[in-house]
């Protein structure tokens, strides 16, 4: 039917260019939620599927999809050649809608009708034939595939297909720029070369982007081999053109694509793009492949070397020293002991992980070029992060010049103030982020927000001047205190000291009107009445009521002791004696009783988890009955263990193998969870996805159950 000898490419291809350009061959643009948020505004019913008229009117207006067979790659800009190899072949079932049900997270997919055109005729009629004539299937679909895997690099570790959406849904079209303007940078650069080759010249950045539509820019990128592409997106995060927030992993929401022989995804972060195996444990035989490549056990010197830095470790050989080192050992202890020990290894390990060569290495500290190798590599990264990292440095500042001081004469005193602004400026914070986040996650129905238990500083400032400022957490405390606490986070000491008693009164009051603040049953999931192995844990609208009742009593508790601390402490009082001038300065006694208030508080806040300190997954563990622990560790080394199943339904709080906020004193009704909150961030990434998901139906179907409680364990 082929005569693959004879049949003139150029010709085909120009032919093929021309009905796609003239719009007899559609492609729909997937990459990003265009078509999602059109579908949304266009079918008042889940469009399973779509006719001949709806795919027409849902692709009429969109961009020219984009598209990769072999080295060829269409789009916008034509049928052009790649410098890369992407089996990424048209598709007619696309990710279009979520569905009605409340509690499914799923992006269900959508098929495109096409037109009855001749050659579907043809390929009908050829199909029928072939069936009647022969009967088996044709090993066509194998072969092909064969050759895919081959020229592909299918078997490839490094490479995904998962950066085209990436590019797609996790960057706005400026930071798209901005990637396009550093793949320009030079007469030798990668996509000036890839162009050129196809005849395309790009002569100023600015105006070669603001030719380009959406998908004419991810199309332009195409052409790259997709290690410049990653150099190239990795170059732009480190100086600084595209911003990604310490916390923040980019990661596609529609296309989740996971391809080749490790089912290997991509994803993004401030450390650059990676590639991620389904299976993380690959990370450490990639770990150990690196080290290897170092250091050469068939070569004399390296292997002496390497037996050098591994002669405290037991084995009968330096090839057993290394697999036990490696498999035993912190993987960023691997890299401080036998990569970051001189500029070869170092130089070997930066070309194998694809660290950009404009990596001003030299300003980095060590902690973070280790983050970076462990990001590459596959692994979480570390962290040193504190709930209340700038307090506790200037505690110990101000700290270090109480004690130094014998006799509190002008000089001391102008010392000891100098130290007290920063000191003052840190417990504030410090309050104001405890308060705002202790209010918002007791307090705020998480359930029904959009974005499910994702913590923003600024939504929990907004939530706690809401409820403190209220007529009933007024009329609970009691007092006459006036306060009316600012939203934007301009709360001076005294109010934030009590606030923590305004809360406490707000929430016993609470739990004397728990009925008040039940669920509706339009807001509850059908589950919550029919799973009787998983109960709805959520069943009313403020979390609080919906914990432990001992768990309860202890927050209450620890609010109050919070107020306790600090007003015994006298800590607005130093602050007025040392922040104003006064003539009363506190004596040595009065300002070691306040150092100690700071302590107290920086415990008791830390050990309940009613501050936001993040929790970084460290492991997990599932036995023959399908039970299972994941250990969750913070700056400290305290661990908070999960268990599963967790005798609940799938509440929709974060996966247990992500960074996360976890209130180990927030232990929801039997069950064996506890509250755990998303680190939310704000940047182009979270802009692209506002208003996420979007559903039609303001209630589940009787339909629906639950989803698998495997759900809530998501990878990261």
């Amino acid at each position: 039917m082929v005569d693959h000898e004879g049949t003139d490419l150029t010709d085909f291809v120009s032919e093929l260019n021309g009905e796609i350009a003239s719009g007899k061959i559609l492609h729909p643009f997937v990459w990003g939620r265009e078509l999602y948020d059109k579908a949304f505004e266009m079918f008042q019913h889940d469009p399973a599927s779509l006719d001949e008229r709806q795919t027409a009117q849902l692709l009429e207006g969109t961009p020219r999809g984009v598209f990769q067979s072999f080295d060829m790659v269409t789009g916008p800009l034509g049928i052009l050649l790649s410098q890369d190899m992407r089996p990424l072949s048209p598709v007619v079932r696309i990710p279009l809608y979520h569905c009605e049900k409340r509690s499914c997270r799923i992006i269900h997919h959508t098929y495109l009708a096409t037109s009855d055109s001749q050659i579907h005729k043809t390929r009908a009629k050829t199909r029928e034939i072939l069936e009647k004539e022969y009967g088996k299937e044709s090993a066509f679909r194998e072969f092909f595939s064969e050759i895919d895997n081959e020229f592909c690099g299918y078997f490839d570790d490094q490479s995904s297909l998962g950066e085209v959406p990436l590019l797609g849904e996790c960057f706005s079209s400026d930071e798209l720029d901005a990637v396009i303007a550093t793949a320009l940078r030079g007469k030798a650069s990668p996509l000036r070369h890839a162009l050129q080759a196809n005849e395309i010249q790009a002569g100023n950045p600015d105006d070669f982007t603001r030719s380009l539509n959406k998908a004419g820019k991810i199309q332009a990128l195409m052409l790259m081999r997709s290690k410049d592409l990653s150099t190239c997106i990795d170059e732009t995060i480190h100086s600084g053109n595209i911003r990604i927030p310490t916390h923040e992993v980019r990661r596609p929401k529609i296309w989740k694509l996971s391809t080749g022989y490790y089912n290997l995804s991509a994803e993004c972060s401030h450390y650059g793009v990676r590639t991620v195996p389904q299976d993380r444990s690959l990370a450490v035989v990639r770990l150990s492949r690196l080290i290897s490549s170092i250091y050469d056990l068939a070569d004399a010197s390296s292997s002496r070397e390497l037996a050098w830095k591994l002669r405290r470790v037991e084995g009968s050989s330096t090839r057993e020293k290394l697999d036990r080192f490696v498999r035993s050992e912190d993987p960023a202890e691997v890299l401080r002991s036998l990569v970051l020990v001189g500029p070869g290894s170092f130089s070997v390990a930066a070309e194998m992980c694809g660290l950009p060569e404009s990596l001003e290495v030299e300003r980095l500290d060590d902690a973070e070029i280790v983050n970076i190798l462990l990001w590459k590599l596959g692994f979480n990264t570390k962290s040193s992060d504190e709930a209340f990292g700038p307090l506790r440095r200037n505690r110990e500042t101000f700290a270090h010049a109480v004690s130094s001081v014998t006799s509190f004469g002008e000089a001391e005193r102008y010392e000891i103030k100098r130290e007290s602004s920063p000191l003052f400026s840190s417990i504030e914070a410090a309050l104001d982020a405890t308060l705002a986040f202790t209010t918002w996650a007791l307090t705020f129905d998480h359930w029904t927000a959009p974005s499910r238990f994702t913590y923003h500083h600024s939504d929990a400032r907004a939530q706690m001047a809401n409820i403190l400022n209220s007529a009933d957490a007024r009329q609970a405390h009691r007092t006459d205190d006036a306060t009316i606490y600012d939203s934007q986070g301009r709360n001076t000491l005294f109010p934030l000291i009590s606030g923590f008693a305004r809360l406490r009164a707000y929430l016993s009051q609470t739990l004397e009107t728990a009925e008040k603040y039940t669920r509706p049953d339009s807001d509850m999931p059908v589950y919550a009445k029919l799973a009787e192995l998983t109960p709805f844990s959520f069943v009313h609208t403020v979390p609080f009521l919906d914990l432990e009742s001992e768990n309860q009593q202890s927050i209450i508790e620890t609010l109050s002791e919070m107020t306790r601390i600090l007003e015994s402490g006298g800590v607005s009082s130093v602050r007025n004696r040392l922040q104003h001038s006064r003539e009363d300065f506190p004596s040595k006694e009065e300002l070691d009783k306040f150092l100690g208030a700071i302590d107290e508080f920086l415990e008791l806040a830390e050990e309940s988890g009613l501050c936001p300190m993040i929790f970084h997954a460290v492991g997990n563990h599932r036995d023959s009955f399908g039970r299972a622990t994941y250990q969750l560790r913070d700056y400290r080394g305290r661990e908070y263990s999960a268990q599963r199943p967790s005798g609940t339904g799938a509440p929709g709080m974060p996966g247990l193998m992500r960074d996360q906020f976890v209130i180990p004193a927030a232990r929801l009704k039997s069950s064996g969870e506890v509250l755990r909150f998303e680190i939310g961030t704000t940047s182009a990434y979270t802009e692209i996805w506002e208003n996420w998901p979007k559903y039609r139906a303001s209630a589940d179907r009787s339909s629906e159950f639950m989803q698998s409680t495997e759900d809530a364990v998501q990878i990261s």
